[in-house]
């Protein structure tokens, strides 16, 4: 006998609980669909496991491709009462799940009609599902017919196949659900050529090189719902702070107000993503306004709020150079190992070769091979690599980045040449770079970094500073405080004071006596 579809695993499943409940199942339901009377050895105990069934029957690579997890119970009951405070906002309009899998926010919105004192048979009449994969539609409509049949109603829920990016799909009292993450750094969820040409057309400069589909869905919610509707959608937290996000943000803010965010504490999903929950309310006028996504996931985070006030700017002090993938590409062939003839050669420097204010002595792993001591020959250069060696030229600090804290070190003798990523900083006056370097390494100017760029890392606990931040970060004040946190810096690069130094003089010379802030920054420190 042959192996059962999907489908027709979870129809035998869904067929045997619903018949063991005595509910009469129409016929029409799509998961019927070719189940062809297979029995299923799965336990179904209600409508809400029929969706955490498909998410364990369906293969993982597939899940990834389609960027489909499904959200717990627990969070999708959060959300869905964020969105419908009260009776006022279920009455705005249809509750609409743009990218419903199986369904678990549609149920829980129907639970929530219900507690406003909504009948079932106009709750269930009430929510609008849509998604992309066809089983997962016939599964969320499903789940919704046994939740109505449960409440003694027979209805045809509204769930259909269609693309929520690309369809109008009309106006909505509130907007909820978990759309697909598609990160498009990985070749397996990028987006096909075809697709993105028509997500620009009906997004327009939102569809940026790296733009998670996943951000749009929180555009087109916000564009869907009515004045006084909330949407409220699990996003990947880069959403809140990342570059290629800003068009969105952007637009949205124009149009809502973000009244609460939600930030994953690592209960929620299984996928390899930091995720968060923007709440936002729609405005009756589009007017001006700038939400503060960052302060809500830097809070969660736990990362110090520390007042600096206005202040120079590192960008006044000193040019900052960043450089890209070809940058990357255009010196691999150029690297060798150092010998007796790699005179006038640069000592070649990643960002995990940067510990603060000093190097590693452990060798580098570059292009996918590791190195003992490599070395770049300049001349072998052209193009942006070479324009990338010139920008790195003279007296400079290389900046690492998706770390801890704040980790730069001096090149003082100009022998050093940054990898892509490493951010090069070089001070107008060569004479303060080990001014630069201290200040760099002040607890205070880490957390103000993280508060700024929290959600962009790879990982929550990492920051990453940017060529922009970097050039916005505050320095001191000229002065004695300044001079010896210096003093301090140069003398921790030759292994000759404790880093801790360092950061106790830094965060002084900022006018900051925080023992807190700085038992956080200890805490996180690398100790290699």
């Amino acid at each position: 006998m042959p192996e059962p579809s999907l489908r027709a695993t979870i129809a035998g499943a869904f067929l045997h609980a619903t018949r063991r409940e005595a509910l009469d199942v129409p016929g029409a339901l799509r998961l019927l669909a070719g189940a062809d009377g297979h029995a299923s050895v799965h336990q179904l105990d209600g409508p809400e496991d029929l969706g955490p069934l498909h998410e364990r029957l369906a293969a993982p690579d597939d899940r990834v491709r389609r960027g489909a997890w499904y959200t717990p119970t627990w969070l999708a009951e959060a959300l869905v009462a964020r969105a419908l405070p009260d009776r006022d906002a279920a009455d705005l309009g249809p509750v609409v799940d743009p990218a419903c899998g199986g369904g678990v926010f549609l149920l829980a919105a129907a639970e929530r009609l219900l507690a406003l004192g909504i009948e079932p048979a106009h709750a269930v009449d009430r929510l609008r599902g849509q998604d992309l994969d066809e089983t997962a539609v016939a599964v969320a409509e499903a789940a919704l017919w046994w939740w109505a049949a449960r409440h003694g109603v027979d209805v045809e829920p509204v769930v259909r196949v269609g693309d929520a990016l690309l369809e109008d799909v009309g106006p909505a009292g509130a907007v909820v659900g978990n759309p697909p993450f598609l990160g498009q750094l990985r070749s397996a969820t990028s987006v096909a050529a075809a697709r993105r040409t028509a997500l620009r057309m009906r997004h327009g400069d939102a569809v940026r090189a790296y733009t998670d589909p996943a951000w749009l869905f929180a555009l087109t919610a916000v564009e869907q719902v009515v004045p006084g509707g909330h949407v409220a959608l699990v996003l990947p937290q880069s959403f809140l702070a990342a570059r290629d996000a800003a068009v969105v943000r952007d637009r949205i803010d124009a149009q809502a107000d973000l009244v609460h965010t939600v930030v994953d504490d690592g209960r929620a999903f299984a996928a390899n993503v930091e995720v968060c929950a923007p709440v936002l309310r729609r405005r009756s006028v589009p007017t001006p306004a700038t939400n503060d996504w960052v302060t809500p996931l830097a809070d969660a985070a736990g990362i110090p709020s520390i007042a600096l006030g206005h202040r120079r700017t590192l960008g006044e002090l000193a040019s900052v150079h960043a450089g890209f993938r070809d940058e990357y590409y255009g010196i691999v062939d150029a690297v060798a190992e150092a010998d007796d003839d790699a005179a006038g050669h640069l000592r070649l420097v990643t960002a995990g070769g940067i510990d603060p204010c000093r190097l590693l002595e452990r060798g580098e792993r570059f292009a996918g091979r590791r190195w003992r001591d490599p070395v770049v020959d300049v001349t072998r250069l052209q193009g942006r690599s070479a324009r990338w060696a010139q920008a790195q030229a003279g007296p400079k600090l290389l900046v690492a980045t998706q770390t801890k804290v704040l980790e730069a070190v001096a090149d003082p003798a100009g022998g050093l040449l940054g990898s892509v990523p490493v951010l090069c900083v070089r001070p107008h006056d060569p004479d303060r770079l080990w001014h630069l370097l201290a200040a760099l390494h002040a607890p205070a100017v880490t957390a103000w970094l993280f508060r700024r760029s929290a959600g962009t890392a790879l990982s929550a606990g990492a920051c990453r500073p940017t060529k922009a931040l970097l050039e916005a970060l505050p320095v001191p004040d000229d002065g004695a405080a300044w001079d010896l946190a210096a003093e301090a810096a140069r003398a921790a690069s030759a292994g000759q004071a404790d880093l801790a130094d360092v950061a106790r003089l830094a965060d002084a010379a900022l006018g900051v006596d925080d023992a807190a802030l700085m038992a956080w920054w200890d805490a996180r420190r690398p100790r290699r």
